[in-house]
């Protein structure tokens, strides 16, 4: 069972291999994502790297500018790396490779206006 927690205490559940319900054990892999982007999200996958499907997508309720998520890993979860998949609400979809969550803690989402793109800034 794949599962987030919003900070503010909210927990919402998905389906999946890698990632567990908020109740289990913290893993070294969890991480927060930031949706610092000026944009609603309204789509998030968490998917183990190179795979050829998304699967489901994490979120029960939109990602709003300013909101806040917490990635929880399942204790058994194998260390690897994932890639990342937002779909905003105007239907842009950008995608990040081989994210390690067990070498970070957060990862904001910004938009760069020079660029005309998402980045993710990794934090430890």
């Amino acid at each position: 069972m794949i599962g987030l927690t919003k900070l503010a205490g909210a927990t919402l559940l998905l389906a999946g291999a890698f990632l567990a319900p908020a109740a289990s054990a913290n893993s070294d892999m969890d991480f927060t994502i930031e949706n610092q982007t000026g944009f609603t999200i309204k789509e998030l996958y968490v998917s183990p790297g190179k795979k050829d499907n998304w699967g489901k997508q994490i979120l029960k309720t939109p990602m709003k500018d300013g909101d806040t998520r917490k990635i929880t890993f399942k204790p058994t979860a194998k260390v690897q790396s994932y890639d990342v998949k937002a779909v905003y609400a105007d239907g842009g979809k950008p995608v990040w490779y081989d994210i390690e969550p067990a070498n970070i803690s957060k990862v904001t989402l910004k938009w760069d206006k020079q660029a005309r793109k998402t980045i993710l800034v990794k934090h430890r």
